[in-house]
């Protein structure tokens, strides 16, 4: 037993030697730039890597520094250094902002984001589009909100764009009914005019959690915005195979002869 405990401390300290050693070696590697803090002093200071994304146009890029460094001073020790998009169609500038490296003997700063951040725009199919083209931009800014961590914003507004969205597909369905669809609460109007079993049934319970996220007390306590939002893309794709029935049925209305 002493013989496999004293390997194991023999093992355990070669590891820790060999980590350290790969970590000492990755330091010489980094990025070294000239820094200033709030009083204006210079900081030599060691970065990772730089972001190889630019968070504006989300192309693959080779960032330009603009020379810009600061060393945020304080128990958690922070860098936020300016760069440019070098793409012509972008040129944006941007922040990347580091933390100082929680490894023992270590003096580096890690990369763990960027701003500002412009999410990309969901993309929708061209029947979607023309369905319903406040859903897809509702969607596009609840989903802006969320990406933000404004969650209590995100979730009504993603109530709001399932609003639209049953709304508009229900007026374009039956016009005939165009004002009681429009006026009607949004449940009774899912129940009355939805034909389409998966859709109503989608809809239905995509309403119940967009609900949640308007009102006061809360019913689905063990459903959040992940399962909205799944409910919403049901809902969506549903109607997509519908719409896509139909236009292959117009297409070929009869059989060849």
């Amino acid at each position: 037993m002493a013989v496999v405990h004293r390997n194991f401390l023999q093992w355990a300290t070669q590891l820790t030697t060999a980590r350290s050693k790969s970590v000492l070696e990755g330091e010489e590697k980094m990025l070294h730039l000239d820094a200033q803090t709030h009083e204006g002093k210079a900081s030599a200071v060691k970065l990772d890597k730089l972001p190889d994304h630019c968070p504006l146009c989300h192309y693959g890029i080779e960032a330009q520094l603009q020379n810009k460094a600061h060393v945020i001073e304080g128990y958690r020790g922070r860098l936020e250094v300016v760069l440019r998009c070098p793409r012509e169609g972008c040129q944006s500038f941007f922040v990347a902002r580091y933390k100082m490296s929680t490894y023992p003997g270590t003096s580096y700063f890690v990369f763990v984001g960027a701003a500002p951040f412009e999410p990309l725009d969901a993309e929708f199919s061209e029947s979607m589009r023309k369905i319903s083209p406040n859903f897809c931009e509702i969607a596009n800014q609840a989903q802006k909100a969320e990406y933000q961590e404004w969650k209590l914003v995100a979730g009504p507004g993603y109530r709001k764009a399932l609003e639209f969205l049953v709304r508009d597909y229900l007026c374009r369905a039956r016009p005939a009914d165009d004002g009681k669809i429009k006026n009607m609460q949004l449940g009774g109007c899912i129940a009355s005019f939805v034909d389409n079993d998966k859709v109503r049934e989608m809809a239905k319970r995509a309403a119940w959690l967009g609900n949640d996220e308007t009102h006061y007390t809360r019913k689905w306590e063990d459903k959040d915005l992940e399962d909205l939002k799944k409910l919403i893309q049901l809902t969506v794709h549903w109607i997509e195979m519908e719409e896509m029935t139909k236009s292959v049925i117009e297409e070929m209305p009869e059989g060849k002869k």
